[in-house]
């Protein structure tokens, strides 16, 4: 009797669960964004200058020195050394593999005349660790505009797919947009226009 039960009421709610399945299609809509720069950040690494004195090390330069020669290197180029940041998570990072005195700095600036005069700058003890551009952020209503873009795409997608298939799209489902505001610059700058992906998922009727 009760296996009876079970099976007619089985049979009862198949209907329902048919009707509420729905095919979909998954389409991933594309655009093109372009990315701004904001700024440049350069990296710089200062140490002791030391030279080889028959089976000795010996200090020609200390760090103190090396970082006020620097600093008045810098001031001839009209670049105020305080605008440097101390960086001393990279310090930290680099610590192990360093047999001498040593201190790093950031410095950012929207400026790139000033980029290419600390990039350009020899000193005995001063290194250019790396050298960044900085990408503006999107706003939020850029997004937007950017993710609706991406979803005509998609539909245009799903309808020619769904036409092979002898289907019509029909409403939208979901829509998976991990897009963030903040961007990057890829290739050194060299490449501006980035892919803009938003995945949308379509009723198949």
């Amino acid at each position: 009797m009760k296996k009876f039960i079970l099976f007619a009421a089985l049979l009862f709610t198949l209907p329902f669960i048919a009707q509420e399945h729905k095919n979909t299609i998954t389409v991933i809509g594309e655009t093109k964004k372009t990315v701004q720069e904001s700024g440049y950040t350069v990296l710089i690494g200062l140490q002791q200058v030391i030279y080889h004195g028959g089976q000795q090390e010996v200090e020609a330069t200390s760090l103190a020195d090396v970082t006020k020669n620097y600093a008045d290197k810098l001031a001839d180029l009209r670049i105020d050394f305080s605008r440097f940041r101390r960086n001393t998570y990279y310090e930290l990072a680099m610590s192990y593999s360093q047999n001498r005195e040593s201190a790093y700095y950031s410095f950012t600036t929207d400026d790139i005349e000033e980029v290419r005069k600390i990039i350009q700058l020899n000193l005995a003890g001063m290194t250019i660790v790396y050298n960044e551009v900085l990408a503006k952020e999107l706003t939020n209503d850029q997004l937007v505009e950017l993710s609706e873009a991406a979803i005509a795409n998609a539909k245009l997608k799903a309808k020619a797919i769904a036409k092979k298939m002898n289907k019509t799209v029909g409403d939208i489902v979901n829509i998976s947009d991990s897009n963030t505001n903040e961007q990057y610059i890829q290739n050194y700058g060299i490449i501006t226009t980035q892919p803009y992906d938003v995945t949308v998922v379509f009723e198949l009727n």
